[in-house]
């Protein structure tokens, strides 16, 4: 049995299958996702787990090369949250429309869906190598 690291099987599992170049989304509780994109549902109620705490148990184990988010979220908690545990650039896009945040969806990996209930707090992730 693991002790320590990411103990959910599922997003263990998707996070071990990511390469370079890669996306992935980190989403709130209420983020639509796209049909045929896999979600795993860590949310267990309002709150639980927090965007920041999914965040923390990512940072160590993933090499993110870049990062897109809503527009909706510059200059609030959820930018801070994404700078605060990764140093990586990140792209504001709006959250509605043709190129906004929910179109950029297509084609991620999978979508972590938190309990988080701070709007837009919903990252799309890019993998990168750490060599």
């Amino acid at each position: 049995m693991l002790t320590h690291g990411i103990l959910n099987a599922q997003l263990a599992a998707a996070v071990a299958r990511l390469r370079h170049t890669d996306r992935f989304v980190v989403s709130d509780a209420g983020l639509p996702v796209p049909d045929g994109v896999e979600v795993i549902d860590l949310a267990l109620m309002f709150g639980i787990p927090r965007f920041a705490e999914v965040l923390t148990a990512l940072q160590p184990v993933v090499i993110i090369e870049d990062a897109m988010m809503a527009t909706e979220a510059r200059g609030h908690d959820p930018e801070a949250w994404v700078r605060n545990h990764f140093d990586c650039p990140v792209t504001f896009v709006p959250h509605d429309g043709r190129n906004g945040f929910k179109a950029h969806e297509q084609g991620v990996k999978f979508v972590i869906r938190t309990g988080e209930p701070t709007s837009y707090s919903n990252v799309i992730f890019r993998c990168g190598v750490p060599f």
